[in-house]
């Protein structure tokens, strides 16, 4: 029988929650940003792949967005048993993958949609890998915290 932990895949405008040891993927971010939250102690942890800021009211599909990709996978973790005082986040994505003048890049602002809806939920930013042009792929481990960002250009682990 193998130890290797299992690994799920989150798919765009989807998100995941797992306690164990599985690892969670998700490839293909852009201008999309993969939010990675875990409770260490409890052994929880959640991947959001969203691809735009701001849900309308109300939303056919809550993951395709931050704000409420991220409630609906926080209030998942809560009932699988992580402590609201112990989690924490990660951040990877918001790539500006088109060259566009008008406006401000979607990237940036899934990014700033990210960093808001993490501090209006209490939850701490512990690292991030943002910006650039590169896309990008993550499998994180919610058991360690570990996020592994595998780029062209090389690999990080934050």
């Amino acid at each position: 029988m193998s130890s290797e932990p299992r690994k799920a895949r989150v798919s765009v405008a989807d998100w995941r929650v797992t306690d164990g040891e599985d690892t969670l993927v998700t490839s293909g971010l852009g201008s999309c940003v993969a939010v990675a939250v875990y409770d260490d102690d409890a052994a929880v942890g959640g991947l959001l792949h969203a691809m735009l800021p701001a849900a309308p009211s109300p939303a056919e599909t809550p993951a395709k967005y931050v704000d409420s990709g991220l409630d609906e996978m926080l209030a998942a973790m809560y009932r699988r048993g992580a402590d609201p005082e112990n989690v924490a986040a990660k951040l990877v994505g918001g790539s500006a993958m088109l060259d566009i003048s008008v406006g401000e890049a979607i990237g940036d602002r899934n990014v700033e949609a990210a960093e808001r809806a993490l501090e209006a939920a209490d939850v701490p930013l512990l690292a991030s890998e943002t910006g650039g042009s590169t896309g990008r792929s993550v499998t994180f481990s919610p058991a360690s915290g570990d996020v592994r960002i595998d780029r062209v250009d090389g690999v990080d682990v934050i």
